[in-house]
C-alpha cells in the first residue's frame, strides 16, 4: 500500500490486532485467485456498474420502507443437511445458499448487506454510508470504525472490489457456532478474496472473539478465501484519507487542471507553493488547485507524509 509513513507502506498493519496473523494489505496483495480468473472478475465488475447505473445506492437499503419486512428471506435447511452454508442475497430481500466450494467472485460482487442498517436512539455505533471510488458506488459501514477501514481498501491500488456483511455463515445444528457474517469481503485485482472482520483492539483479543474467528478461518480457508482481524489504524492517516476521498472534481477539470499541477511538482515542493505557482502561470484559483492536488493523492499520484495531519505547508513527492 503507497503510504507515505516514515517510509512504511503497511499502514493497516500498525493497529493490527494480534490475532491476525497477516495484515489485510499483505493478504490481498499476495493473496491466491483460487481458480478465479481476470477475466471473470471484469465482466463481473462491469455487469455491477451497469447495474449501479440504474439504481444506485441500492446496497446501503436506502429506498427500503420504515415499516414492513426488514429481514432477508432466507432458505430453510433440508433435512439431514449436516453441512455449513454460505448464505447471499442479491437482492437485500431474499436469500441464497452455497456449498463453502460453490463460492464464485460473481457471488461476492453482486452480494447484498446480510443485515439492515438502522439508527436508534442510545445506539453506540451508528451506521454510515461511505461512497467507494473503488465501487462506485455507496458501501454500507455499521460503525465510523469500519467506515475508517473502508477508506483505506478505497484507496489500496490492489483492490477490485468491497463488498459489506457479503454473506453469513450458516453452521450446522449441531456446531458452537450459530452463524456468522462478516463485515467486509475485498476482492483483490486478480481475484483473491480476504474476508475481513473489524473489532477494537480490546474486543479482538477477546478469548471469545478469538476462538470464533479461528473457527470462521478455518472454514473460510476451505472456500479458498482468507479471513483478517483488522483492529485499526492511526486517525490521522484515515482522517487524510477522508480529506483527499471528498475531493470531487469534475472530469473537465481533471483533465485541464491535473497535468497543469503536475508539470508544476518539484521534489520536495510544498503544497502552497505549488499552488501559488500554479495560480501565476495559469490563473487556476488556489481553492480549485487544492481540490485538483486532494484527488491526485487520492489517485497516488502524488504523495505526502501521511504521519502528519494534511496542510498547505505538506511537502510534496512521487510515490
Amino acid at each position: 500500500m503507497h503510504v507515505e509513513l516514515a517510509d512504511s507502506r503497511d499502514v493497516g498493519a500498525a493497529m493490527q490486532s494480534p490475532a491476525a496473523a497477516i495484515s489485510w494489505e499483505n493478504a490481498i496483495t499476495a493473496g491466491k485467485s483460487a481458480g478465479r480468473t481476470p477475466h471473470e472478475l471484469k465482466d463481473a465488475l462491469e455487469a455491477l456498474r451497469a447495474e449501479i447505473q440504474l439504481a444506485e445506492g441500492t446496497r446501503a437499503r436506502l429506498f427500503r420502507p420504515i415499516r414492513g419486512p426488514r429481514r432477508i428471506r432466507l432458505p430453510e435447511r433440508t433435512l439431514g443437511d449436516k453441512a455449513a452454508r454460505i448464505l447471499l442475497s442479491r437482492d437485500g430481500r431474499t436469500g441464497y445458499a452455497r456449498r463453502l466450494n460453490q463460492v464464485d467472485l460473481k457471488d461476492l460482487i453482486f452480494c447484498h448487506p446480510m443485515r439492515d442498517f438502522s439508527r436508534r436512539h442510545g445506539q453506540g455505533n451508528k451506521p454510515v454510508a461511505y461512497f467507494s471510488r473503488t465501487v462506485g458506488d455507496l458501501v454500507a459501514c455499521e460503525s465510523q470504525h469500519e467506515r475508517r477501514f473502508a477508506i483505506l481498501a478505497d484507496w489500496h491500488e490492489a483492490v477490485a472490489h468491497i463488498a459489506a456483511q457479503p454473506f453469513t455463515i450458516d453452521f450446522p445444528p449441531d456446531h458452537e457456532l450459530d452463524s456468522h457474517t462478516p463485515d467486509f469481503a475485498v476482492i483483490s485485482t486478480s481475484g483473491a478474496v480476504v474476508v475481513v472482520n473489524v473489532k477494537w483492539p480490546s474486543d479482538a483479543v477477546d478469548p471469545d472473539v478469538v476462538r470464533r474467528h479461528e473457527i470462521v478461518e478455518r472454514l473460510l480457508a476451505r472456500s479458498g478465501m482468507q479471513h483478517v482481524v483488522w483492529s485499526g489504524a492511526p486517525p490521522v492517516i484515515t482522517e487524510n484519507l477522508a480529506n483527499f476521498a471528498a475531493a470531487r472534481v469534475p472530469d473537465t477539470m481533471m483533465r485541464d487542471a491535473a497535468p497543469k499541477l503536475l508539470a508544476a511538482y518539484r521534489p520536495g515542493i510544498r503544497v502552497r507553493t505549488l499552488l501559488e505557482a500554479v495560480a501565476d502561470m495559469h490563473h487556476i484559483p488556489a481553492s480549485t488547485g487544492l481540490v485538483v492536488l486532494r484527488r491526485l493523492l487520492w489517485d497516488h499520484q502524488l504523495a505526502v507524509d501521511m504521519s502528519a495531519l494534511f496542510t498547505v505547508e505538506a511537502e510534496l513527492r512521487r510515490p
